[in-house]
């Protein structure tokens, strides 16, 4: 929908008044998050787009609510300054400037021993602030043009700062003060169960104090989300927006390839602030082109009238549906199978696609055995996007010479799905050679948390209360692969993850020795039953003996049940 087309539904409803002489807009604010610079003024290139859009905008504050570099770098600060200089240099004309403080601006400032934030947050926050020649400290609050703000660091709760205790106090003492106005909340990770992936990467600390005060709008980054998606804009007890990212988006899918799909992001948003309404245009800073229409938020805020309630919000988004006649196709890829597929753009965007793999049951009805999610091209910019969609699966899902299905499930920013497209083949590929197997884990394999067992529950399932475990391949079975060789570990697993829609595990293949993993994965939320996931991975240079399958998950009520576990050589 176009941005005037909005704006002129809302009036026409009688949503919002007209804006003019007697309602003029109080303040316009730049909003960026996680620059993650590098040590180069070439790293600088999106801040300074940013930033020249918002001078074109007249943009009266600028903020960067966090992980302003990707490690501790104060060449990397001092390019980001230099950046700013460039973009305004008549000082006495520069916005207001902000910054928010997060984990990576910490990162790296002791290399030589170790990564400890809870040590090094408060020095290197220290220097930070003295690198950006940034206005503020880690910790404040002030009132500008009559609007009030408060700006908490990631550490907020950590010994040294701030506590939870506090931070409540503070944002009911500006709530107080200033009855009827939006409170501002800076902030790098976004409270819990809001805006896109914030119930995997959000504050429950926060979401508690927070929902205390329906004042409150709270501006976070860290998740890294597209602002393409209506998923960035929440409300529910306090209005949530999470600003994107200046780096790289993706959120985690579930399925057998990394979970964590990179693609380049380029979106900033506008706060315009008015009397009676909050309204934040999204841009893309490269052309300067708005990828959906402006998120208006009527104030004051009234929770049952809020059109960014979930609920409310999904409504008023179109479905994405498959085009008449769209089929998928399956055909040989090297050591998987590469599905392709026209995009579901009929009515509305595809967020997701979700892929499963079905074979026929004893009763002739397909059923799926494994699922992977892919995110959609709904990020890209319109001369970016061909119009079609393509994935690997892994042969290792498949026995050659059986018959299977694809199942391709368009689903819109609310998960919500439209009806699926299907592609039938026959797998003919050369089986992987099989190293190990275990056919019945539970008798076989221990798992254990730190090392002890864990007791299975009254249904038999693993139970880990620490939220991670680890299920203990035999010794030696990886040391016949070869260096450099591509392998395999095909897992069949029953995870549980019933709380929140992208609650899921984290699963990973790792030496016992230590090392980066050597691939991993992510389950389906919910409580999807029996589904086959595949690590595909090459052997290092320097050999494996043993290795172990780790597993960490979000919901204290999640569990687990292992039924078949190989190692084949590709």
């Amino acid at each position: 929908m176009r941005r005037r087309t909005f704006l002129r539904e809302m009036l026409a409803a009688g949503a919002l008044p007209a804006l003019g002489a007697d309602n003029p807009r109080i303040a316009r604010v730049g909003l960026v998050t996680d620059t993650h610079v590098q040590k180069t003024m070439e790293s600088c290139a999106k801040v300074r787009a940013a930033l020249e859009l918002f001078k074109t905008l007249g943009a009266e504050m600028v903020v960067n609510c966090g992980d302003i570099a990707d490690q501790h770098f104060p060449e990397g600060y001092r390019c980001y300054r230099r950046t700013v200089n460039e973009v305004y240099p008549d000082a006495a004309a520069r916005p207001k400037e902000v910054f928010v403080y997060a984990f990576h601006d910490v990162f790296n400032y002791k290399p030589e021993s170790g990564w400890n934030v809870a040590r090094d947050a408060e020095p290197a926050f220290a220097d930070v602030h003295a690198f950006l020649e940034a206005p503020n400290t880690h910790t404040c609050d002030f009132v500008w043009r009559r609007l009030p703000f408060a700006v908490f660091p990631q550490s907020t709760g950590m010994k040294g700062f701030l506590s939870w205790e506090d931070y409540e106090k503070t944002v009911a003492r500006l709530c107080a003060e200033h009855p009827g106005k939006p409170v501002f909340v800076l902030e790098h990770v976004p409270a819990a169960g809001t805006t896109f992936h914030s119930r995997h990467w959000g504050s429950d600390a926060s979401r508690r104090a927070l929902n205390k005060f329906p004042q409150v709008v709270q501006l976070s980054g860290h998740v890294h989300g597209s602002l393409a998606s209506e998923r960035q804009i929440w409300q529910g007890e306090f209005t949530a927006v999470n600003i994107g990212c200046l780096n790289t988006w993706g959120g985690f899918a579930p399925g057998s390839t990394p979970p964590r799909q990179a693609k380049e992001n380029y979106g900033v948003l506008v706060m315009d602030v008015y009397r009676d309404r909050l309204v934040f245009s999204r841009y893309d800073v490269r052309d300067r082109s708005q990828p959906g229409a402006p998120w208006v938020v009527p104030l004051p805020f009234a929770a049952q009238a809020a059109p960014f309630r979930p609920s409310v919000h999904a409504q008023r988004c179109p479905k994405a549906a498959f085009a008449a006649g769209a089929a998928a196709a399956v055909s040989p890829a090297g050591k998987g199978y590469a599905i392709s597929f026209s995009e579901a753009r009929e009515g509305g965007d595809a967020f997701m696609y979700r892929l499963e793999a079905q074979r026929k049951a004893a009763d002739g009805a397909w059923q799926t055995f494994s699922r992977d999610d892919i995110f959609g091209d709904f990020w890209k910019a319109a001369k970016d996007r061909t119009g079609s969609m393509a994935y690997t699966l892994s042969a290792g899902f498949f026995n050659p010479g059986e018959a299977y299905r694809i199942s391709v499930t368009p689903l819109d920013f609310f998960y919500r799905p439209k009806a699926p497209i299907f592609s039938a083949f026959t797998a003919s590929h050369t089986a992987g050679k099989s190293v190990w197997k275990c056919a019945d884990p539970r008798a076989e394999l221990a798992f254990t948390q730190y090392g002890k067992p864990v007791e299975r529950s009254a249904g038999g399932r693993f139970a880990p209360s620490s939220g991670q475990g680890t299920l203990r391949l035999p010794e030696h079975v990886f040391k016949p692969l070869a260096p450099g060789a591509r392998a395999r570990v095909v897992l069949d697993l029953d995870a549980e993850q019933p709380d929140g829609e992208w609650c899921a595990w984290r699963v990973a293949l790792r030496a016992r020795g230590g090392g980066p993993n050597l691939a991993e994965v992510q389950t389906a939320p919910g409580a999807p039953g029996m589904l086959r996931y595949v690590f595909d991975f090459t052997v290092p240079a320097g050999g494996l003996d043993t290795c172990d399958i780790l597993f960490n998950y979000v919901s204290p009520r999640a569990s687990l049940d292992v039924a078949g576990v190989e190692l084949q050589s590709v």
